[in-house]
């Protein structure tokens, strides 16, 4: 199958391929020979004489072995000895996740999105881009006595609020569900290696890091790298539900977190 990566983790790739087969192949060489031959008669009153041609033709090709040959290999030894590498291929996620562990690594072909919460929250992200527009517009809105039905924040407000965010540096995050399991998966994005929009239907492959029971509730913010709070305190914050209205800034289980290897169509 032709795959379209949308998000592929090059140096994890190369850590299992090298685990894999003892080592990384930066070249190949394929060396293909076509011999052909004929025959000639020469014919004479008292003798008959025979010549024999013949030619060949060599051909040498070297090949780079490149990110999605060494997939393509990892799956085939994924399809060839499952258990060796604790794969699990997903088709009934209410079955094949029940009892897997840490460690395990899964195939899943679900719905992909990145959670609006996480979009807004991102440095780059939209909530940044409107403070700060606010910000430069908060000046002139009030030389010009403008009025409007909410009390505007003052500066100092958005200043802190811009600069907690900024500081925040919440990561891009994905997760991906189904409508027939109420499992989910997530994991964080590393954006040197996406390759198109995180949205829609896709397979994921990952290893997982932690398993979310059902009923239990993880912020996005307490994801590793988020840079929200002491690990105290984020510890803190996945041990409380979350109120009423936020609930779409938590990831809810049951689901698994994952260090996802790869995206695709």
């Amino acid at each position: 199958m032709l795959r379209n990566f949308l998000y592929l983790n090059t140096q994890a790739l190369s850590q299992y391929i090298a685990a894999l087969e003892g080592g990384l192949t930066t070249e190949a060489t394929t060396r293909s020979v076509k011999r052909g031959g004929g025959k000639g008669g020469v014919d004479a009153k008292v003798a008959n004489a025979s010549l024999e041609r013949g030619h060949e033709n060599e051909e040498t090709r070297k090949y780079a072995d490149t990110q999605e040959a060494q997939f393509d290999r990892l799956l085939k030894a994924a399809d060839h000895d499952a258990e060796s590498l604790a794969w699990v291929e997903v088709t009934q996620p209410d079955v094949d996740f029940k009892d897997i562990g840490v460690g395990a690594m899964v195939s899943w072909e679900c719905e992909v999105y990145v959670p609006e919460f996480v979009r807004m929250m991102s440095a780059s992200g939209e909530m940044v881009g409107a403070i700060d527009m606010m910000r430069t517009l908060l000046p002139a809105a009030k030389s010009l006595g403008l009025q409007t039905d909410q009390p505007l924040p003052s500066a100092d407000t958005l200043e802190a609020t811009s600069s907690f965010l900024k500081g925040v540096n919440v990561k891009a995050l994905v997760v991906g569900d189904d409508d027939t399991s109420d499992w989910k998966v997530a994991g964080q994005i590393n954006d040197q290696y996406l390759h198109g929009e995180l949205d829609g239907p896709a397979r994921v492959v990952g290893k997982v890091t932690k398993v979310m029971s059902a009923g239990t509730w993880k912020p996005y913010l307490s994801f590793p790298g988020m840079g929200a709070g002491s690990r105290e305190q984020r510890r803190k914050m996945e041990r409380q539900a979350p109120e009423p209205g936020k609930e779409d800034q938590y990831l809810h289980g049951p689901a698994l977190m994952l260090d996802i290897l790869a995206i695709y169509r």
